[in-house]
């Protein structure tokens, strides 16, 4: 199923006090694809100073996907995920989320709002032309009102408790469209820069299982220039100790008593500079820039082979500038089925490539005074064809940059 970002937006969480919205919609370039009618870009930049709600808009993005996925699986009594803006004398608003996405041939926007122990209001629509919206499900609080194919499962009506998002009762109910939708919530992918570790594994799973995938993850090791000539994914047994380190941590019972690594193979050369042979070299062993590049090769084959959508937090956390842009390009010249990848970084070298990107690419956050955070677009500002962008912005022409005062 085949879902592209649209818009995103949230208000009152954390920082983001008022309606914040992020969008892929661009005037038609060598940057954007077509998708039902619109223009939208594959790749997309935010910057902003530490603090200013970069991570947190990917945050309230991963509470969306899970209250989507998951809200019908928790356990009843628990508490919703209300993260709400903290530094304001209101109480009791709600946090509210709003997202436009196409799915195949059509565009929808959901939207949901909630407090501490219930939600307050759900809509789903199709948009159609001419700003008209087809409603599938209106609800507020527990007066649930369902239209078109979302009808025959009124049953579930009943099934949904306050707590709990109709759309995710429904998907755990097999109405068709409500799991449609669901699925296409898992074509998004959220990295964290600083645990990206946490998809290793997927990667690893790839390299091992899949030929052509690890064909292609040696070409992008290669590419990078990280003197890699091969790989394999060996299984090596778990110390005890560690087993039950990982059962205390973890509160798991079923620990495996050996997991698969990986070892990449380095020519090796003599005195004389000459070939000698080859050195295996456990991935623990090597630097940190190549695990982290490692790590996000897999998310990023399988965003691109399968269409989906990935988001990666502090996306140039130990990676050299030349290696953020090498992945910035692939999305940009490899992407034949229209792949979006969306990024959060303090790079400014990417801004320093002003052809290769568009204005509307990038986006910026900042926090007043007040503590509220705001995000916006490099295409707010009227700018001259030969501005340096990232020249500008670190003289502070754009805003979100850090107050910091001299000792």
């Amino acid at each position: 199923m085949k879902m592209a970002l649209i818009e995103f937006s949230v208000e009152n969480f954390k920082i983001f006090k008022n309606k914040v919205t992020f969008s892929t919609v661009a005037r038609k370039s060598d940057h954007t694809f077509d998708n039902n009618g619109e223009n939208l870009l594959k790749t997309s930049l935010i910057y902003g100073p530490n603090a200013s709600g970069k991570s947190t808009l990917l945050g309230a993005l991963t509470v969306m996907r899970t209250l989507v996925l998951n809200s019908a699986t928790i356990k009843e009594g628990a508490k919703l995920p209300y993260h709400k803006f903290l530094l304001s004398s209101e109480k009791d608003l709600p946090i509210a989320w709003e997202i436009v996405f196409s799915m195949d041939e059509k565009i929808f926007k959901y939207s949901f709002s909630i407090l501490s122990d219930k939600i307050l209001k759900e809509i789903l629509v199709e948009v159609l032309t001419e700003g008209k919206e087809k409603e599938y499900l209106v609800r507020n609080e527990q007066s649930i009102k369902l239209f078109d194919i979302l009808k025959k499962s009124e049953d579930v009506i009943s099934k949904t408790r306050k707590d709990v998002l109709f759309l995710s009762a429904a998907s755990q109910w097999n109405d068709s469209l409500a799991i449609t939708i669901a699925e296409c919530f898992k074509n998004i992918t959220i990295i964290s820069g600083q645990r990206s570790e946490r998809h290793g594994g997927f990667t690893v799973k790839l390299f091992k299982e899949n030929p052509e995938v690890r064909a292609k993850i040696l070409t992008l090791l290669k590419k990078a220039d990280f003197c890699i000539d091969d790989g394999a994914v060996e299984q090596i047994e778990l110390p005890e100790k560690v087993r039950e380190h990982m059962m205390l941590i973890g509160n798991q019972k079923d620990i495996p008593n050996s997991v698969d690594t990986i070892n990449f193979s380095h020519a090796k050369f003599n005195s004389e500079k000459e070939n000698v042979g080859f050195e295996k070299i456990n991935m623990g062993n090597e630097s940190m820039g190549t695990q982290k590049f490692f790590d996000i090769l897999g998310p990023i084959i399988d965003t691109l082979e399968n269409d989906k959508i990935l988001f990666i937090d502090e996306f140039d956390n130990s990676l050299h500038p030349f290696l953020t842009k090498f992945i910035v390009d692939i999305f940009e010249k490899n992407n034949p089925k229209n792949a979006q990848l969306i990024v959060t970084t303090h790079d400014t070298s990417l801004l320093s490539y002003k052809d290769d990107f568009d204005k509307s690419q990038i986006w910026f956050t900042e926090k007043d005074k007040f503590g509220i955070g705001n995000l916006f677009s490099l295409a707010e500002f009227k700018l001259r064809n030969d501005t340096e962008y990232s020249k500008k912005y670190l003289e502070g022409r754009f805003g979100a940059l850090p107050f910091i005062e001299s000792l």
